[in-house]
């Protein structure tokens, strides 16, 4: 389980589900690959369906460089380049339409080719690359490539009413599939579609908001800085000569030896270069950080080079070598491909494994183990609410939950509808409403005012939002009798229930330095009249640990507060650095009094009964307890369960 766009797509594969563009052609055939394929979690379906069409572009550049150059090993040299190379490698394993994109542009190539040889009819290639738009819209720039293609070999007869209605036909027919957008439109996973969207996300209207232009000087250096790199990087510094030498062979009219029948070596050449250059041109423009993955067909195209540079190196050898070394020649050849591959493999394996990227489904697992209140509201971005509709969605679990999608840079405000509801969330925090963040709200620039209004605790990966203020307390060493005791507490005046109790202990380092803890308040509980807090099985919890810092501290210290039964059973453990890491105690100065808040969930099935709350300090880094007057254990007091 996956969050951003491949959480998304995930559910939206399973629920057909609209994203961004839509994609119906990837969501169809993913949905219907989840139903033949009943192998694991829908998400592990998902990531497979990604992995099958990158095998499948990987065979099916073998099959056309083997067209092209009649070479076998120029064939499987570029299938391995292929398998290896970073960028394919990386969305095989990940469920994104790019590898469907990836197979398309070879197919959508090989078929315009095999028309041009007198082998299929115009329609079939044409109604291929009309597919191919309903996967991806990035093929919208083998357009020219194909304009150019067509009219130089079929000028005359293609303006003839019958053929145009024959090749409109096979065109505009599957993108049909588009109404698959109109027809999920309204799912709540992902983007919801609605008319007005329709010039921004099926014609790309939006496009605009990433693309960037600049003078010559600039282009040259996106080209230099950005596109030549990522290209050696996918096939080496040998896999780019290669190319080089393709199109060097394919422009001077050599092609290799084996290159098809009846297709002209410089109509082949421009059709590739018009591709390439037309793809290229939008990823230059195109400023998002990910932009590689937009690259794809301009690597895939210039990768078609490498091959007819493989075979014309290969048949220039064979011209100016005595057959007895031909054979060992050619060997060499294929084995300096292999190695480079086996370069890329080295280079590339730890990038693109996955494996062990398991993060966000322990996560949400931790997430959605807690007793969260029925009906809670989680806020968040949408990228990070993904594996929640996956739970909920696929799995089923805990859809009563509610979750709002907000934006937390303000740069982005205007992109989406909804904004931040900074407003809407404190009035819910306020109405009592259980309201749990998937980020800190302090590290965005849209909602950072709810931490001025608000105590945020952090309970597995989620932000709790608890209604009330921060405490102003002020605590005072009484000398005559050698401990701190609270002068005044503007949090505890506001309720009487909310009791700041002294619990005055020392921990200690075994280098004498020590930090103490001055007391503890816990929220709620019914009546200050109660000599000991107290709350029901399911009920959140949140203990606030007043600690002051006698000298700085050199090392991180993580406190424990564990809530224990009669028979010193652990029936909470709630580890974390002071404030939910927000205040590690290497930043602590001196003479300091820290607030740390601690939340926590009294299990379901906690039995009615007195609890003890207890305390631990030890060093992050060793593992190492510090020492209490009584222990490495200290006990806070009584907290009971009815």
């Amino acid at each position: 389980m996956l969050d951003g766009d491949e959480g998304e797509f995930q559910t939206n594969i399973y629920k057909l589900g609209v994203s961004h563009t839509g994609y119906p052609l990837f969501f169809l055939l993913g949905k219907l690959w989840t139903i033949i394929v009943p192998v694991g979690t829908i998400a592990a379906r998902a990531n497979l369906f990604a992995a099958f069409w990158g095998a499948l572009a990987v065979a099916a550049v073998f099959i056309f460089v083997k067209f092209l150059t009649r070479n076998r090993w120029a064939a499987v040299i570029c299938a391995l380049l292929l398998a290896a190379s970073r960028v394919e490698w990386s969305q095989a394993v990940i469920p994104r339409p790019y590898t469907l994109n990836a197979f398309f542009v070879i197919v959508v190539a090989y078929l315009f080719f095999l028309w041009r040889a007198g082998e299929v009819d115009l329609t079939v290639p044409v109604l291929a690359f009309g597919l191919s738009l309903t996967n991806h819209r990035t093929m919208m720039w083998f357009a020219p490539a194909i304009a150019v293609f067509v009219l130089w070999r079929e000028r005359a007869a293609l303006f003839q009413p019958r053929r145009l209605l024959s090749l409109a036909v096979a065109f505009g027919l599957p993108l049909l599939l588009y109404g698959y957008i109109f027809w999920r439109g309204d799912s709540d996973v992902g983007v919801e579609f609605h008319m007005k969207d329709f010039g921004d996300m099926i014609l790309g209207g939006n496009v605009n908001r990433w693309t960037r232009y600049g003078p010559l000087d600039w282009l040259l250096g996106r080209v230099t800085d950005l596109y030549v790199p990522l290209l050696i990087e996918q096939f080496t510094a040998l896999g780019f000569v290669a190319g080089l030498i393709g199109i060097a062979s394919l422009a001077l009219g050599r092609p290799p030896r084996g290159f098809a029948n009846a297709l002209p070596a410089r109509e082949a050449l421009v059709f590739i270069v018009l591709a390439n250059l037309a793809n290229s041109a939008f990823c230059i423009t195109f400023w998002t950080m990910d932009v590689e993955k937009f690259f794809l067909p301009s690597y895939i195209t210039f990768l078609f080079c490498i091959g007819v540079g493989v075979a014309a190196t290969w048949d220039w050898l064979a011209a100016h070598q005595k057959p007895v070394f031909l054979e060992k020649t050619g060997f060499w050849i294929i084995l300096l491909f292999v190695a480079a591959t086996g370069f890329l493999i080295e280079q590339n394996y730890a990038r693109n494994d996955w494996s062990g990227r398991t993060q966000v489904a322990e996560a949400w697992q931790e997430n959605l183990a807690l007793p969260l209140e029925e009906h809670a509201l989680l806020v968040g971005t949408w990228e990070s609410l993904t594996p929640l509709e996956y739970s909920m969605y696929v799995e089923g679990r805990r859809v009563d939950l509610e979750r709002w999608k907000v934006i937390t840079q303000k740069y982005q405000l205007g992109l989406a509808a909804y904004g931040s509801r900074q407003e809407d969330i404190e009035r819910a925090v306020r109405a009592g409403r259980p309201v749990y963040f998937t980020i800190y709200p302090g590290e965005t620039e849209t909602l950072n005012g709810l931490v001025d209004e608000f105590r945020m605790t952090r309970i597995a990966e989620l932000w709790r939002a608890v209604n009330l203020p921060l405490a102003d307390c002020r605590w005072q060493m009484v000398a005559e009798r050698g401990r701190w005791l609270i002068a005044d507490c503007q949090w505890q005046m506001a309720d009487s229930r909310w009791q700041v109790r002294e619990s005055a202990t020392v921990f200690r380092n075994n280098e004498g330095r020590t930090i103490e803890l001055l007391g503890y308040a816990v929220f709620p509980t019914t009546s200050g009249d109660e000599p000991h807090p107290y709350l029901r099985a399911g009920d959140f919890a949140l203990v606030t640990l007043f600690w002051h810092a006698p000298q700085s501290l050199a090392a991180r210290y993580t406190v424990s507060l564990r809530l224990t039964d009669a028979q010193n059973r652990k029936i909470v453990q709630r580890d974390s650095e002071p404030a939910s890491g927000l205040r590690p105690t290497v930043g602590w100065v001196s003479g300091e009094i820290i607030q740390d808040d601690v939340g926590f969930f009294i299990p379901l099935d906690a039995p009615p009964g007195a609890y003890r709350l207890q305390v631990v300090v030890y060093n992050s880094a060793t593992v190492e307890d510090l020492a209490t007057p009584s222990g490495t254990v200290f006990t806070l007091g009584e907290l009971v369960v009815r």
